[in-house]
């Protein structure tokens, strides 16, 4: 069955021949910055990742936050013709979104931070399943669920030790006492990790051990399946895989060390940026804000057409590079709003020109380090790229 639209989506989709400038040659010449999103990578990590948890278990997708920036209904439609049918999100107005794309009785889309006062109707109305989140979601759930004299679908999310959403044990052994249950369809006991990307952590077992106690608290005829591995949580053995897992960041090709030689999984991101211009500063010249930078020799700089408003953070100045005709052009000066500057004195002069395109990042490894040199994760510094990125997808 094909997926279901209200109104056509249209991609910038385009075919992929291995040549990286023939892509670029498509973007609208008015755009400053763009994203190569390959769509196929993504569909491959999650048929990989579903072949490599144990069977019977299910292999979701977690496409909260625009699909981690990389344009939600793009990546959405590509992993349901891979064969995914779990998709989750952070809130409730990202599955709505999806939804209108994904055919309601296939597919189970579910937001993680629950239910808001006021947006219960929405679940109904678009077929959507919280994951409640606190003691107050449950009971106003479980209300709502008896004013409409049925059993609504959530999940009821368990705080192991992340200290951040889920109940509390001692919330869970109030609940069970109660009647509240009674009026919800508990599709998946759940947790979350909070440090499953170190394999070694005894963290992993602790929450693990919370978790297994939770669920010998939850009668089986009202929660007998469990969800309990992100990323790399999948990683740490079929004991943390229990019903389905939730990779996120995984599906993006960006594994961390868990993976080893596990699983190839595949990067699906590159970003460019413009050249505007070349120029030649004399020794001893500063240059950007705040003059962080002065030349130590005389200098010829590549004026790059992304800033702050694209994710560049201005933690980058003077840290770090950017590739321009493949070779490395050291970042120097401090990132502004709408630019930043890059050394290419090593280059001929001719070799670097205005509207060539300069890759800010693009393999495993300089993604990154550009985030490292950022001092943040790749998680961050996928999700900030701006509305000025045009984006092109490999079907």
């Amino acid at each position: 069955m094909g997926l279901q639209t209200k109104k056509a989506i249209k991609f910038f989709e385009v075919p992929y021949n291995g040549a990286m400038h023939t892509l670029l040659d498509t973007v609208p010449p008015e755009k400053s910055c763009a994203l190569l999103v390959d769509l196929k990578a993504i569909q491959e990590n999650y048929q990989a990742l579903q072949g490599f948890i144990q069977k019977g278990a299910i292999c979701s997708a977690v496409i909260k936050a625009d699909a981690y920036g990389l344009g939600q209904d793009a990546v959405a439609q590509a992993l349901y013709e891979a064969g995914c049918r779990d998709f989750f999100f952070a809130y409730v107005d990202e599955a709505i979104q999806a939804r209108r794309l994904l055919p309601q009785k296939e597919t189970t889309l579910y937001v993680f931070n629950g239910v808001f006062p006021g947006t219960e109707e929405c679940f109904i109305e678009h077929n959507l399943v919280p994951c409640l989140i606190s003691l107050e979601q449950v009971e106003r759930w479980s209300a709502f669920a008896k004013a409409q004299n049925q059993k609504l679908p959530c999940l009821l999310h368990i705080d192991t030790g992340m200290g951040r959403e889920g109940l509390s044990h001692e919330e869970l052994e109030t609940l069970v006492q109660g009647n509240l249950l009674e009026a919800l369809d508990i599709r998946y006991l759940m947790s979350h990790m909070a440090n499953s990307n170190n394999s070694g952590a005894t963290k992993n077992k602790a929450q693990l051990e919370r978790f297994l106690k939770a669920k010998e608290l939850i009668p089986e005829t009202k929660a007998s399946l469990a969800t309990f591995a992100n990323s790399s949580g999948i990683t740490l053995g079929e004991s943390y895989q229990f019903d389905l897992v939730r990779p996120g960041m995984a599906l993006y090709g960006y594994k961390n060390e868990n993976y080893g030689t596990l699983l190839d999984l595949k990067p699906c991101l590159k970003a460019f940026a413009r050249i505007l211009l070349t120029r030649n500063i004399p020794k001893g010249e500063s240059i950007g804000y705040n003059c962080t930078h002065v030349c130590t020799r005389d200098t010829r700089i590549a004026l790059v057409a992304i800033g702050h408003r694209d994710g560049i953070l201005r933690a980058a100045s003077n840290s770090g590079s950017i590739l321009i005709n493949g070779k490395s052009a050291p970042i120097i000066g401090t990132v502004s709003m709408d630019v930043l500057m890059a050394d290419i004195t090593d280059q001929p002069e001719e070799a670097v020109h205005s509207n060539m395109w300069a890759e800010i990042y693009g393999d495993v490894t300089s993604t990154r380090e550009f985030a490292e040199n950022e001092g943040t994760s790749v998680y961050e510094l996928l999700v900030r790229h701006g509305t000025r990125y045009h984006r092109l997808y490999v079907p």
